[in-house]
């Protein structure tokens, strides 16, 4: 759309970097809106010689994305993901309707077409009560404790009614 707009495509690293804020902004704000708009600042070099090479003018780039042209720009994206799905559930000697309950986690999964996918494929809505990112980081927490030698874990608590202490292990 640069291009298309004023000829050239940017090549700053300041302005590519901007560009790739505002794209992943819209991204985000295409998770709970139709549409978002993109704005940024860029020192673009136009071939015309209008100015010098040191410090072209600054033109600003707008743009208007609709969550249809995102998923459109993306299905080929989208589609990868039933991969490991599908590989999981042979790998496991599953069938997806052996499945109760999905949970999603990670930050993609937010995305409404990944949801539709997933929900799709299953022929069940996935559980979204779950947070995306703290479910990710709760199993990096607990690799890093299984790598570290911290596992299984000694857990402690204090029964208020019983007035006990009560040591269990995980393992």
């Amino acid at each position: 759309r640069v291009r298309q707009q004023f000829g050239v495509t940017p090549t700053l690293k300041e302005d590519i970097h901007r560009l790739r804020q505002a794209v992943e902004a819209a991204k985000l704000n295409l998770t709970l809106h139709p549409s978002a708009s993109i704005t940024v600042l860029l020192h673009l070099h136009t071939h015309d010689g209008s100015e010098s090479p040191e410090s072209p003018a600054p033109v600003r780039f707008q743009a208007m994305v609709t969550r249809e042209l995102f998923e459109e720009l993306n299905e080929d994206l989208f589609q990868k993901i039933l991969v490991p799905v599908k590989t999981v559930l042979a790998e496991g000697h599953l069938e997806k309707e052996d499945v109760d309950e999905i949970v999603l986690v990670g930050g993609s999964t937010r995305i409404p077409r990944i949801r539709k996918l997933i929900s799709e494929y299953f022929g069940k809505e996935p559980n979204t009560s779950v947070d995306p990112d703290l479910a990710v980081v709760t199993g990096v927490a607990i690799q890093a404790g299984i790598m570290g030698g911290s596992w299984p874990l000694q857990v402690s608590a204090i029964e208020i009614p019983n007035r006990h202490l009560r040591k269990t292990n995980f393992s």
